[in-house]
């Protein structure tokens, strides 16, 4: 199975506060770790990680990080090729974790922002699903064009525009992942569509998928991570493991229900490693599903 992903690509500093962060006070920190992440190579590692036969990731990067990015990319087994090394500061993401693990981010685009059409391949159609994530409008629209009726798109663009504005634009099966704030704006908007399957990622709550024209949804609970007795060491990427981890699974199963709850296991072993991209490797998560799966409740209702 093979998998195209689009989006942006940082270097993350993950540093621990002791508390949630309140305007105008300082706070002392300490950096708990740093590695490379953003919302593209982290759903691309996520999908690698899950089995995907090929990732291939579109995205940007500055000639300061440029070859440890790769080099590091393409050691998880993520097919570099469409990574454009381009002049200027790499992107870069400083995430602040208090003490219930609870992440606030402050994101320096760098040369995420200049990923323009020019950079989009013409090899779109050769994979079996697209993952269409925080690239500008234009990049995204451009890709989800070139889709055919064959491949299933995912769209997962975060606050950098409304992907109900490229429903129509699929030709095959259709996915919006989006989180319980993106969800309620987007929902609210002119162009929201009910063409696509809309998942919308709610943390704690779980996740819940809406399939308008069947009108039902299918609900997933978390997976209760501290009561399993696991610490939670940060919640930063864990939305982009489920998405990564769900495109895999679902274009090997085409089982909504089994990607849905894969992905929320993978994204609840994500909250307990600091690092943004770290998502379960497939073993790692086979077993978890095995022994983890009774702790998830799944549960379907009319819409």
């Amino acid at each position: 199975m093979r998998l195209y992903v689009a989006g942006r690509l940082n270097y993350d500093t993950i540093v621990q506060v002791d508390r949630l962060l309140e305007r105008g006070r300082k706070y002392v920190g300490r950096v708990l770790t740093e590695g490379f992440g953003g919302t593209g190579a982290n759903i691309a590692l996520a999908a690698a990680r899950a089995g995907a036969r090929e990732v291939r990731l579109l995205a940007a990067v500055g000639e300061d990080l440029a070859e440890r990015a790769i080099a590091f990319l393409r050691s998880e087994g993520v097919d570099t090729r469409h990574v454009a090394v381009l002049k200027g500061a790499s992107g870069r993401a400083i995430i602040l974790v208090d003490s219930s693990g609870e992440s606030t981010i402050v994101t320096l685009p760098g040369v995420n922002n200049m990923l323009s059409l020019e950079h989009v391949p013409r090899d779109v159609g050769e994979v079996d699903g697209v993952v269409v994530a925080n690239v500008p409008l234009n990049v995204a629209k451009s890709i989800v064009v070139q889709t055919t009726s064959s491949q299933a798109v995912f769209m997962d663009p975060g606050a950098s525009w409304n992907p109900f504005e490229l429903a129509e634009e699929v030709q095959g099966e259709c996915f919006v992942l989006p989180n319980k704030r993106e969800f309620d704006h987007h929902a609210n908007s002119a162009s929201f569509s009910r063409r696509c399957i809309t998942i919308v990622k709610m943390g704690p709550q779980g996740a819940i998928a809406h399939i308008y024209r069947k009108r039902k949804a299918i609900a997933v609970s978390s997976l209760p991570v501290e009561k399993l007795g696991m610490r939670i060491a940060s919640t930063s990427g864990c939305g982009d493991v489920f998405t990564g981890v769900f495109s895999v699974i679902y274009l090997e199963s085409r089982s909504l229900e089994k990607a849905l709850l894969y992905a929320t296991i993978a994204a609840g072993l994500k909250t307990a490693k600091p690092l943004s991209f770290d998502s379960p490797r497939r073993v790692e998560l086979e077993e978890a599903v095995e022994e983890l799966s009774k702790h998830v409740s799944i549960y379907e209702s009319s819409l």
